[in-house]
């Protein structure tokens, strides 16, 4: 059995020396240097280990017998095995082809591969003092609060991980400062230029230089604006309201749209404006909804400047409604399509003023019209007659005592009307007009104030008052009637 024993270790003892011969002989020791080497043309470790050994290859790779000895403790390794595992983990073995230098970040030197630096154990060093762990109970480096005190400390961290390294664990140090390249680098100076200074025979004149041409753009003579609102609102109408109904929640909608054209001295504004809303008719028994509020309104109006903000005017007004209404639990209309329909024409003259505060506040303007025509025509129409409240608008009765389908008046108007923006997202509208015959007087006073919530969301408080003495006299309203009207909702403009 032991002679059995001694020929198996003669055996692989031979092997050994065998292949370890044969790798030795495949080795160039000698380092070659380079002259064409330069630091700019160093891609990756390969690369440089070819140009500094030119006989350098990859280590031939060893049987399966050979590499059982990884799997034995290091100690027990003789010294021809340690070499020829050594040269089989080449360092250039460690990057994968993926892998150069332009890739590799600079990092820590404690997760580098361990380099011996050599050089001298201090004089003030204690061995039987050296701990076999790094982890203490204090911090391992004290310095004072100073400008490097972060970079210091981590030095000397690093030094104390490497000295420890160097004591405990020699055997894992693969590399020395002499196996490293030690070409020395040259350094090329660079010197200064100075720029040579070139003598100007002649200094640039300005004069000599024509002008760029002045742009002016093209004018625009016709502006347009419009805005559209639908929104839930409450509303409280008096008994005595021209189109009647009742207060109620409704559902409002309204669009306003503008079209002017402004050249020279001539001016020609015009505005149409529609503005309804329906609410469900709890106290009608014949109908499910019914039409609070229906306007639908155009305005025209051309002028031809006089003097400063004042205009030569011819003003002219077409009013009517869209929608059906009727009187609750019957069917006597108060209200429809061109019953009635108004008609206001005048002459006269126009102040207009548009006018910006940027002093307190930099979207603060106003947009003011007033046009007053003391010479005006009026004419009042309605296509229906019979089962229709004509006495609502104050028309007058024949001889055979029915009430006239028309009616036509002289006398003078006044029509305004004002945007004012208060804030970027406050703004109040106004209207007021007023007409007299000089024996009836009619005006509407109209006021919206508008929150703009957002850019589609706003909410608005209205307030319309109509004066006409044209019509019965109520008990608690007398001659005035009310609209009031609080909602909230989607709202366009631009």
């Amino acid at each position: 059995m032991k002679i059995f024993r001694f020929l198996m270790v003669l055996s692989l003892l031979l092997l050994v020396a065998r292949t370890s011969a044969q790798v030795v002989e495949g080795i160039d020791t000698t380092v070659q240097q380079s002259d064409d080497m330069k630091l700019d043309k160093i891609t990756n470790l390969r690369w440089q280990l070819e140009k500094v050994n030119k006989s350098y290859s990859t280590p031939v790779v060893l049987d399966k017998r050979l590499e059982r000895l990884e799997m034995k403790d290091g100690s027990s390794l003789s010294p021809v095995a340690r070499y020829i595992l050594n040269w089989r983990r080449a360092p250039s073995d460690y990057f994968g082809p993926n892998v150069t230098f332009r890739d590799t970040v600079v990092c820590n030197p404690l997760f580098l591969p361990l380099i011996f630096k050599g050089g001298l154990v201090p004089n003030d060093i204690k061995m039987p003092q050296l701990q076999s762990s790094l982890q203490t109970e204090k911090p391992l480096v004290e310095l004072p609060d100073t400008l490097f005190s972060s970079f210091k400390r981590n030095q000397q961290i690093q030094d104390r991980v490497y000295n420890y390294m160097r004591f405990n664990h020699p055997d894992c140090f693969q590399y020395s400062l002499r196996d490293l390249p030690n070409n020395p680098i040259k350094l090329k100076v660079i010197k200064e230029v100075k720029p040579q200074r070139v003598a100007v025979e002649n200094e640039a004149n300005a004069n000599d230089v024509a002008a760029p041409k002045k742009f002016i753009p093209e004018r625009r003579y016709w502006t347009s604006t419009f805005e559209c609102s639908l929104q839930f609102a409450q509303n409280y109408i008096s008994s005595n309201w021209s189109k009647g109904g009742n207060s109620n929640m409704n559902v409002a909608n309204r669009e306003y749209f503008t079209y002017t054209y402004n050249k020279d001295r001539i001016k020609f504004a015009n505005q149409f404006e529609l503005n309804d809303n329906v609410y469900t008719a709890t106290g009608d028994s014949l109908r499910n909804y019914k039409i609070g509020n229906d306007v639908m309104r155009f305005t025209s109006n051309i002028g031809y400047q006089a003097f400063s903000k004042w205009y030569y005017t011819f003003d002219a007004t077409v009013q009517t409604q869209l929608f059906d209404n009727y009187t609750a639990n019957t069917n006597t209309k108060v209200a429809a399509f061109l019953a009635p329909l108004y008609v206001n024409i005048g002459l006269g003259m126009k102040y207009s003023l548009d006018k910006s505060y940027p002093k307190y506040n930099k979207y603060r303007k106003i947009a003011l019209s007033v046009n007053i025509a003391p010479l005006s025509y009026s004419y009042r129409h309605s296509i229906l007659s019979e089962n229709f409240d004509l006495a609502r608008y104050g028309f007058p009765k024949n001889s055979k005592g029915k009430y006239k389908q028309t009616l036509q008046t002289f006398g003078s108007t006044i029509n305004s009307s004002m945007t004012f923006q208060l804030s970027r997202n406050t703004s109040w509208y106004s209207r007021f007009y007023y007409t007299t015959s000089y024996k009836r007087i009619e005006s509407e006073f109209e006021n919206r104030l508008t929150t703009a919530l957002s850019r589609f969301f706003s909410t608005t408080l209205t307030l319309n008052l109509r004066y006409d003495d044209g019509v019965a006299k109520n008990d608690d309203w007398k001659y005035l009637q009310v609209n009031e009207l609080i909602s909230f909702g989607f709202n366009y403009k631009w």
